[in-house]
């Protein structure tokens, strides 16, 4: 089940979410949804407040490890999507996160290129975006 997280979700999201930073300021501008399997949170998606040149931006992902690969991170994408059906939805990733890579690709999402230098551990970011006409 997606679900708008509440601030009850923090803890547990906080126990897998791997980026910089904490989801509390953005849970609480309704701007998280959690995926629950039972009571459990195992992933979440998070929206950039200000989106990316006035588009929706989906700001994180994650799947607990324990529960990866096995279609969570797919179904909280396509929540996004279905809230912003008529928008290019932009959304990037870590060149070495090939998993991420893989499932935008499999989704059919479009390259919009790459900023260098722009993570902390320097590795590039590649952005991508749905295309709203295929």
């Amino acid at each position: 089940m997606i679900r708008l997280a509440t601030i009850s979700d923090f803890k547990a999201i906080q126990s897998f979410d791997p980026f910089a930073g904490d989801r509390s300021e953005d849970i609480s501008e309704n701007r998280v949804f959690a995926y629950l399997i039972g009571d459990l949170v195992c992933g979440f998606v998070s929206m950039s407040r200000a989106g990316l040149l006035g588009r929706p931006y989906v700001q994180y992902l994650a799947v607990s490890i324990e529960h990866q690969r096995k279609g969570i991170a797919t179904a909280l994408l396509n929540h996004i999507e279905r809230l912003h059906p008529n928008q290019r939805l932009f959304i990037s990733t870590e060149c070495g996160n090939t998993h991420m890579q893989k499932l935008l690709l499999n989704k059919k999402y479009i390259s919009a290129g790459e900023i260098l230098m722009a993570n902390l551990n320097g590795s590039k970011e590649l952005y991508y975006f749905r295309d709203i006409n295929a």
